[in-house]
């Protein structure tokens, strides 16, 4: 048994998996671990920073980045002295900032169109220095927007709450996906690993087996379900036993975009107290007046009670 469960952990290890208290996936599906150090050298990789920030945030910085370099050159150009522009001295210290601010612009975005002329050897240099930095920087500018791009961005959106719902004659742990994009996905897999304390107060994990653990298009929703057997750690367990058991679902899906033809991954939890058991999913399929089937993904979260069905708990074996 203690091989079986240290095949079917997630790889955080044994005293992460003892000493954890919380959660190990977070709602947006990162795990809730924490690395000290992350700016050390060789520890904090702008490139991989850059790649996971959302859009506005990434034009944000991109924005921010592009006005301090150029507030800087403008200060190099402003300390080299009032003669190191032809007809430069006539204006103010602000005038002459604001000049060069703009006179930076053209020239880190090579448009060059400023009447502005280096009249020194040292508004020159900088005046060098500052074109190959543009060119530079736009090419960095350029690779991390062709990343970005080209990187498949996945959108699965889980429901917010799992439920425990009549399944046959029998019940069935259940959570329900749709795809929040409009690319299509293909060869759809999903696996769940259920993590409860155990009587002597370890952790353990289990990876539990599906109704259905791929599909090969996801046009539409899909509920994914595992039985709850005879076999199945959850048999018998009642609400109340969830939360004594700290019970965390982790569920895993990965795809392939068909766009792109590259795999796609999406990781969800699902705690105790995210859980409900005797409700099932409202059926959120339509037909419109062609005959297609509709589906509205705002309301994949919606549930109602329903009543279970009579399962005897699993007989306690004498000690």
């Amino acid at each position: 048994m203690a091989n079986e469960n240290q095949q079917e952990d997630l790889g955080l290890g044994a005293r992460v998996i003892e000493e954890n208290r919380s959660r190990f996936l977070n709602p947006d599906g990162s795990f809730n671990v924490y690395r000290k150090g992350m700016f050390d050298r060789g520890a904090f990789s702008p490139y991989h920073a850059m790649l996971n920030l959302s859009w506005k945030r990434f034009f944000f910085y991109v924005i921010i980045i592009y006005l301090f370099v150029n507030a800087v050159f403008s200060l190099l150009y402003l300390a080299a002295g009032p003669a190191a522009f032809s007809g430069f001295a006539a204006l103010t210290a602000w005038g002459r900032f604001r000049e060069l601010f703009f006179y930076s612009i053209q020239i880190i975005t090579t448009l060059g169109s400023n009447a502005l002329t280096p009249a020194t050897l040292l508004s020159k240099t900088i005046f060098a220095f500052e074109a190959m930095s543009g060119m530079l920087g736009f090419a960095v500018a350029a690779g991390l927007m062709f990343a970005r791009l080209s990187n498949p961005a996945v959108n699965i959106i889980f429901s917010r709450r799992a439920v425990i719902a009549p399944y046959g004659n029998i019940t069935g742990f259940m959570f329900r996906i749709v795809n929040g994009r409009s690319n299509e996905l293909v060869e759809v897999e999903a696996t769940i690993t259920v993590a409860k304390t155990e009587s002597d107060g370890k952790r353990s994990f289990h990876q539990l087996p599906l109704e259905r653990s791929k599909v090969l298009v996801f046009p539409l929703n899909w509920t994914i379900v595992h039985p709850i057997t005879k076999e199945s750690p959850l048999y018998g367990m009642s609400a109340g036993d969830l939360e004594m058991g700290r019970v965390e679902f982790l569920a895993s899906i990965t795809a392939i975009d068909q766009d792109l033809s590259k795999k796609v991954y999406a990781r969800h939890s699902y705690i105790y107290s995210e859980i409900s058991v005797g409700a099932k999913f409202i059926n959120i399929l339509e037909s419109n007046n062609e005959g297609s089937v509709v589906i509205d993904p705002a309301r994949i979260h919606e549930i109602e009670e329903v009543k279970l069905p009579l399962i005897a708990p699993p007989d306690k074996k004498r000690s």
